[in-house]
């Protein structure tokens, strides 16, 4: 394989990577809300089928939700010493 090849094969990997992070919007019926013990509606479901959050009244506000910038994501900007 090239160069150019392997560079596209990380790029790839990386960018699957990022995807693989990103909560899906789910919805949780009634039968399935009393199996696990929450309510019914719209959530958040990691990859690994884990709850991220929720419950939301729609799928379009969980979509809303998993878009935003969480802290984890936004640079923190650097701190100012305190004045003396």
């Amino acid at each position: 394989m090239s160069e150019a090849g392997n560079g596209a094969s990380v790029r790839i990997t990386n960018n699957w990577s990022a995807a693989m992070n990103v909560p899906t919007p789910h919805y949780i019926n009634e039968h399935q809300s009393d199996m696990r013990g929450i309510k019914e509606g719209w959530y958040a479901i990691e990859h690994d089928g884990n709850l991220a959050f929720g419950p939301f009244s729609s799928r379009e506000d969980c979509l809303n939700a998993t878009t935003q910038p969480t802290s984890q994501s936004v640079p923190m900007q650097p701190r100012q010493p305190p004045n003396r």
